[in-house]
């Protein structure tokens, strides 16, 4: 209908092929020339046209001939905004986001070796992560490794690295020792030395937790989480000022950063550990402290899963692997030694802000706004709201017109619309929810509401107050009888007769349909 008799239509889209979209032949009487034109083709069946056509079309441009398209150019940090546009069909022409600016030098990454004809100390013990620091230092290079721990090497796990070191060609000792008896440690760097091998790196991994609230601390509760942090770096600081130390590195917390409710103790200590290693640096000693954020596979939280799930819940479910904490413990230790004493405590961990601002009051702070995590708006900022708590005592009716306005919020930021525009009985499809923005919503709904909203409770024509009626049974407690979840329920009505009796056993049908949607659920 746009083209003038003898007119030429060249559709550059994909998606009409793809779905097979019919077009009348009327308008074809002007004598009008239809094209389908995939530039993907003509690169791979014609390559040599594409080359001559490129030349052509740069020369073109360059003689002032052509002129670029409309288009709209995002810089690198709005890429969020871009995606957004283009997702509401908001655009005109192409979306051109330009790449981040490359700094003039970039600095090659070093790769980190240990002398095999040294020995590298590592206070702490045979645990966990500590195995898989001693199977780390051997990867690059370390063949002589002490160990000082309570209990030594007398001990299965302990027997059971040592072994497996051994097969690699790693000689480790065990040395039992109190870390914070300065007799204990002399003895046991007067072994070390004696072996000829000149010590050449110290780890101080140790630590011992009390979770208390500081009103509720004694001394005996502060000194035993200070004492194997403060008095056991003090030592290892001191009595190996004489050695020829490459590194002398420290185990601090994130939680130094961020805070933790009853663990004053413990996040003292670790300020500590991050003076030392930054007077360390200071005086032109080698120093590092890494603030390790959670590590979810092995060490303490391995071992402690209710620990796990508390740290879990303020830093969100994203904790670091074993492998992941030492590949970055290796590439700071590749980084010099001398220079800014600040760089001495730095930290490594992953934390989700959004999740931890129930908890930490930290995000409140300016800092956190500094570093453009604190951003958010006021609804963001209050962190996720108790669902369960809002609704309790109200009746169905009542629930569900409440957690359809809580829902209305989150499409309407989505959707960049005001909250009131959205008509909680038409298909969330029509007012422009696709399948990105349904995911988005998901997301955004167990974040700020604490509640998972079924993938499949967004499809087939849910309307808003569909939605929220779901949402509040669920919390309220008034699951169908069938003990089906919404997406069983809706997957088992697609895949059964429809003249089955409701009342009819569907036990087999929706175990089944429950691990498929399980399935689904995991892998989005």
């Amino acid at each position: 209908d746009v083209l003038k008799p003898f007119g030429r239509f060249l559709e550059l889209g994909k998606r009409d092929y793809y779905g097979n979209t019919r077009i009348g032949l009327r308008p074809f009487r002007q004598n009008l020339t239809y094209f389908g034109i995939d530039a993907d083709q003509l690169l791979t069946r014609q390559p040599q046209l594409a080359v001559d056509l490129f030349v052509k079309l740069v020369e073109l441009f360059e003689d002032g001939i052509l002129r670029p398209l409309p288009h709209r150019v995002f810089e690198a940090p709005d890429v969020v905004d871009a995606f957004r546009l283009m997702q509401q069909a908001g655009h005109i022409g192409k979306i051109v986001i330009r790449p981040p600016d490359v700094p003039e030098s970039v600095p090659a990454a070093r790769e980190i070796s240990f002398d095999g004809d040294a020995v590298y100390l590592v206070a702490g013990g045979f645990g966990g992560f500590g195995a898989a620091l001693l199977n780390r230092l051997a990867d690059h290079g370390a063949r002589s490794l002490a160990v000082l721990s309570r209990r030594g090497d007398d001990s299965d796990e302990a027997r059971e690295v040592v072994g497996q070191l051994a097969n690699r060609g790693v000689t480790v000792k065990g040395y039992a020792c109190d870390i914070t008896d300065e007799a204990a440690i002399k003895k046991a760097l007067a072994d070390i030395r004696s072996t000829g091998k000149p010590l050449k790196g110290v780890f101080h991994t140790a630590m011992v937790l009390n979770d208390v609230l500081i009103a509720n601390m004694d001394h005996d509760g502060l000194t035993r989480v200070l004492a194997p942090k403060v008095r056991g770096a003090e030592l290892l600081d001191r009595l190996t000022g004489d050695d020829p130390l490459d590194h002398f590195v420290l185990y601090s917390s994130a939680t130094t950063l961020v805070g933790n409710p009853g663990q004053a103790n413990y996040v003292a200590a670790n300020g500590y550990l991050e003076g030392l290693a930054r007077k360390r640096r200071a005086d032109g000693r080698p120093g590092l402290s890494v603030a390790w954020g959670a590590i979810s596979d092995a060490g303490y939280l391995a071992r402690n899963e209710d620990v796990n799930e508390m740290l879990s819940r303020k830093l969100g479910r994203h904790a670091l692997t074993a492998k992941e904490a030492l590949d970055g413990l290796m590439a700071l230790m590749a980084l010099p030694n001398e220079g800014e004493a600040r760089d001495a405590a730095l930290g490594f961990a992953r934390i989700d802000w959004q999740a931890a601002r129930k908890d930490l009051a930290l995000v409140g702070t300016p800092l956190v706004s500094l570093l453009g995590l604190g951003d958010e708006d006021e609804a963001g900022a209050e962190g996720a709201i108790d669902l369960a708590a809002m609704l309790d005592g109200m009746d169905q009716v009542t629930a569900a017109q409440t957690v359809a306005k809580l829902l209305a919020a989150e499409i309407g930021k989505i959707l960049r619309i005001s909250p009131e525009e959205i008509d909680p009985h038409k298909p969330l499809s029509d007012i422009g929810m696709d399948s990105l923005m349904a995911l988005e919503l998901r997301m955004s709904a167990e974040r700020q509401l604490g509640i998972d909203i079924p993938l499949m409770s967004l499809a087939n024509g849910a309307t808003l107050i569909d939605l929220s009626s779901r949402v509040a049974n669920r919390v309220l407690g008034e699951e169908n009888a069938s003990g089906m979840s919404d997406d069983a329920q809706q997957l088992a009505s697609l895949h059964t007769d429809d003249a089955r009796s409701d009342t009819e056993n569907l036990s087999d049908v929706a175990a089944e349909v429950e691990n498929k949607s399980r399935e689904l659920g995991s892998f989005l």
